[in-house]
């Protein structure tokens, strides 16, 4: 069992002038919480893992896609995507996400994600 975590998660973000920064704030088998700060332009590539997600957006703005929806989000709004839908972040101005996602993921869940935000792919390839 892990111990109970009070944060909050907007307060005194860092950013990583590469790419989104993940900062898990829990980690059990069945679930992850997660800050990813994400400075403008920064993004978490569309993909399809295994898991589901609930996106809290902290501060700022930009684009989730989640399943066949793409959406402009702000500050307050909450976007859930279940399992196996495709679903990615980008953001418009530096911005903050809490992520809750049930179950932890596992590196298929992300395949080469880190290779696609390298390259600059938001989109899955064709």
């Amino acid at each position: 069992m892990s111990d109970p975590v009070f944060a909050r998660p907007e307060k005194d973000p860092e950013f990583d002038p590469k790419r989104f920064l993940p900062r898990p704030l829990f980690e059990s088998p069945e679930m992850k919480v997660v800050r990813a700060t994400f400075l403008a332009g920064q993004f978490i590539p569309v993909h399809a893992p295994d898991v589901h997600v609930a996106l809290y957006i902290l501060s700022g703005e930009g684009e989730v896609v989640a399943g066949k929806e793409r959406r402009n989000v702000t500050e307050g709004d909450l976007v859930v995507v279940p399992r196996k839908v495709r679903r990615g972040v980008k953001a418009k101005t530096d911005m903050i996400v809490l992520h809750v996602v049930s179950p932890s993921p596992t590196q298929a869940d992300h395949g080469d994600m880190g290779e696609r935000i390298a390259r600059g792919e938001f989109e899955l390839p064709a």
